[in-house]
């Protein structure tokens, strides 16, 4: 990519929030977290490092962005694997969300990082005032579990279960993330392996 003083350098009405947003993610994905800054997106992108400042008061609000639009297409496939389940079922529905979730992480490494890691500037509290929207959607994908009957356990304690789970599936993503999810011979896949064993567990089936 040509550097910023070998082409016209663009005006900074010409930028979008979107296009900032596009190249962070993009710079994100080559370099982590450590190497995205403003001179770099405003290299990308041809203009003056002021100009995304004129989108973004930081750098910190910059990354804030970058969380909601990860959180914003997380929901989205969770909640688009949970409608194609063709078993009217939560444990199926689950599993597709883990799935989904597993996916995700696979296919945008940093930006996961990024959305579940606490310590850069107390951005994620600014992002996630509440609980993020991703997990109150599988939250509430257990809660009808319990009230169906199919996870028969008293409903007061379909919050613990629901975190018990997530725990598990961030747990298989990072290992995955850090290379320490080696599959063995003639061992199954982690998402279905868990999903089966839960469900024995939480039906009160003998595994």
């Amino acid at each position: 990519m040509l550097e910023a003083s070998n082409k016209q350098r663009r005006i900074r009405n010409s930028l979008s929030r979107e296009e900032i947003r596009n190249v962070s993610l993009l710079i994100l994905k080559e370099e982590g977290l450590e190497g995205l800054s403003m001179r770099k997106i405003a290299n990308r992108l041809g203009c003056s490092v002021a100009s995304p400042y004129s989108y973004y008061e930081s750098q910190i609000d910059l990354v804030q962005d970058l969380i909601k639009s990860g959180e914003d297409e997380l929901l989205s496939m969770l909640k688009k694997a949970s409608a194609e389940v063709e078993i009217n079922s939560a444990f199926q529905q689950l599993a597709a969300i883990a799935r989904a979730y597993f996916n995700f992480a696979s296919n945008n490494r940093e930006l996961h990082k990024v959305m579940f890691v606490t310590d850069y500037g107390g951005v994620h509290r600014k992002a996630f005032p509440q609980l993020p929207k991703s997990y109150r959607f599988f939250l509430e994908t257990v809660r009808i579990g319990f009230e169906s009957g199919e996870i028969p356990y008293p409903k007061n304690e379909y919050p613990a279960i629901a975190r018990m789970m997530w725990s598990w599936m961030y747990g298989v993503i990072v290992l995955d993330m850090t290379g320490m999810l080696r599959k063995r011979k003639g061992s199954g896949n982690p998402i279905e392996e868990g999903i089966s064993y839960f469900q024995k567990l939480l039906s009160k089936k003998e595994i």
